[in-house]
């Protein structure tokens, strides 16, 4: 219910631009104190910021439509799938996250595999309609044309439902720091359910995330169990997963791994 309600809180504040403490209170039905607690958390995830009085929405950089990342390294992201998808196994339950590397799972999964998918990402669904060995659990939530999946409050409740063997996640950025960063307050919180949901977590990125940092990250590189990336990942990402013991595949473009 507490979870419930800062979304909803959430969402008045950037559908408003803003709002006072006491319009808060009102809205929702609950003690200052409690409003206080809500905002401090809604502050702390980077999904508003205070100000005098009250909050507001914080501005961010917009993502561009799903139709021009598609495009961009389409070659490597079909590689950096290639790899993942022999680390699918029969029997698995699997996530896989929204976003143009991880879509590419379903084109190079084995078709003799029984697998039992559960997504909100919208080219797998497509997809998975000619597999029949795909037991497919599509997640409920409004359609995001920037991501081409579904995402809302239902989306978080329904997930938290199911337990998995491996999820293949994506990022919007990864920081020189190793933080694995999201554009939105309810990606934030849908990937890090997933990720605390499944045994082994893989992370698909193409090398042009590195470098970007964002108020909101979902995980660290050390919480993945492999990152797989191309050639472009930088030193200082090499070094940081050196240091703290993370596996890193690297596919150079001749189709070579280096870890």
């Amino acid at each position: 219910m507490k979870d419930d309600r800062r979304k909803r809180m959430e969402a008045l504040v950037t559908r408003q631009g803003s709002a006072a403490m006491e319009e808060l209170r009102d809205a929702f039905g609950v003690s200052m104190n409690t409003v206080r607690s809500d905002v401090a958390y809604l502050v702390r995830t980077g999904a508003v910021e205070k100000i005098y009085g009250g909050v507001r929405a914080v501005q961010r950089q917009e993502v561009p439509l799903f139709t021009q990342r598609a495009r961009l390294r389409a070659e490597e992201k079909r590689r950096i799938a290639r790899y993942a998808q022999e680390r699918i196994e029969d029997g698995d339950t699997l996530y896989i996250d929204a976003g143009t590397t991880t879509m590419h799972l379903i084109d190079f999964l084995d078709p003799g595999k029984h697998v039992t998918i559960v997504t909100g990402n919208l080219y797998v669904v497509h997809q998975a309609y000619d597999r029949p060995n795909v037991e497919l659990i599509v997640l409920p939530g409004s359609m995001n044309r920037r991501t081409n999946s579904v995402s809302d409050v239902s989306t978080l409740e329904f997930l938290g439902r199911y337990q998995f063997a491996k999820a293949f996640m994506g990022a919007s950025g990864v920081s020189p720091s190793g933080k694995l960063n999201v554009s939105t307050y309810i990606e934030y919180e849908l990937k890090k359910l997933a990720v605390a949901q499944s045994r082994q977590t893989w992370l698909l990125l193409d090398g042009g995330k590195f470098g970007e940092s964002s108020l909101m990250s979902y995980a660290s590189l050390e919480d993945m169990t492999e990152v797989v990336t191309g050639s472009r990942c930088p030193e200082e990402i090499r070094e940081c997963c050196g240091r703290r013991g993370v596996r890193l595949t690297i596919l150079e473009e001749s189709g070579r791994e280096r870890t």
